[in-house]
Formats: C-alpha cells, sequence, structure tokens
C-alpha cells in the first residue's frame, strides 16, 4: 500500500487536476469519505472506463457496471486504514485526488502514466447499496492516451469482476441507475470544455 501511495504522491508532484465547470462546495474536503476516478479516451464519442464489482452476495443479482470509487484512507503510525462513515481522521488523510487515483488504479487498472489530463469533477451524491441512504463523493476526471494504457487485469483487484469502455448511451443501458445521471452530468461538463 504505501508503494501505491509512493507513486501517486511523486506522479501528484509532476501533474494537478483542473477544475471542471462545478459550483461551490460548502462541505469541507473532510466531509467526503469517497472519491472516485473516471477514465475516459475522447474519440469521435467518448468512452468511459467503468467497472462491475465481484458479487458479495449470491442470492442478489449480479451487481451492474458502475463509476469506480472507493473509501478514503487515512496514515496511522502503524499504517493505512480506511476512513470509516461516523469515524474520526484521526491520522494524515488522503487527497481526495489521491483516493480517486488510488481506487483507479485497484479497481480499474489505471496506469499513471497513460494520463494525459486530470479534471476535477466536484461533488456528487450516489445511493448505498448496502444501507440504500444517500452517500456524498468526490469524482477526477482521467483522460488517457488510449483505451490501451491500462495495467493488465491481473494486477486488478479481486473485487473488480470485469472492466469495460463504454459511451454514455451504453452506461444508460448497462449501468448503475444512480450512477447514470452522474456520468451524464459529467459528459456535458466535458462537452463544454
Amino acid at each position: 500500500m504505501t508503494h501505491v501511495h509512493a507513486r501517486i504522491q511523486a506522479f501528484l508532484q509532476q501533474r494537478n487536476a483542473q477544475p471542471l465547470q462545478h459550483g461551490a462546495h460548502t462541505m469541507p474536503d473532510a466531509f467526503y469519505n469517497k472519491a472516485g476516478a473516471l477514465p475516459y479516451v475522447a474519440a469521435t464519442e467518448r468512452r468511459y472506463l467503468v467497472m462491475k464489482p465481484v458479487p458479495k452476495h449470491a442470492h442478489l443479482p449480479p451487481p451492474a457496471y458502475q463509476l469506480c470509487k472507493g473509501t478514503r484512507m487515512q496514515l496511522l503510525p502503524t499504517g493505512w486504514y480506511d476512513i470509516t462513515e461516523g469515524s474520526a481522521i484521526t491520522g494524515i488523510p488522503e487527497t481526495l485526488l489521491a483516493t480517486a487515483l488510488r481506487e483507479g488504479i485497484e479497481e480499474l487498472g489505471l496506469s499513471l502514466e497513460g494520463i494525459t489530463q486530470l479534471c476535477d469533477a466536484g461533488p456528487y451524491m450516489f445511493a448505498s447499496t448496502k444501507a440504500q441512504s444517500a452517500r456524498h463523493m468526490w469524482l477526477f476526471t482521467a483522460q488517457l492516451s488510449s483505451e490501451q494504457a491500462l495495467l493488465p487485469m491481473e494486477e486488478v483487484a479481486d473485487s473488480t469482476a470485469q472492466r469495460r469502455w463504454m459511451t454514455l448511451a451504453e452506461f444508460t443501458e448497462h449501468g448503475r441507475g444512480d450512477h447514470t445521471a452522474i456520468l451524464a452530468d459529467i459528459d456535458a461538463k466535458l462537452e463544454k470544455k
């Protein structure tokens, strides 16, 4: 884990995320426990890299494709640990961008070397699949040089069943419902950029 954090910090010394058009937010960064990365390629029609998680419960239908997101971590004297909702941050928290990149590497096989542009897409709400309650997350887009600019699937976390490139229309058909509106909003922001 420390190795991934060191790679991300070295990468962020060379790059920063440009803001996409989004309104001001009033909640501090510490409010956001979740962050995610949305890799895309700018072809004739933008294609986004999304993932399908491994089902956690065999008695439920398999999950739909979704945007890559995950829980922020904090550095404590004994190592890196998730920041769980409702718990106090007692260590040094990851930045939202560092969380997004780490989750992109883990869940999608995002290769930092393949990123040509990073953008801060801002805060979004989604529904927790477990508790069915509203959650907050912060998203970043990562334009890649090509669809092949990824780590091999063998290096992706076991929690990812599949990763797939999709247009907005394809994601609307095959993606998670509460993530579809988020992707449509980000797609519109990228169109204006």
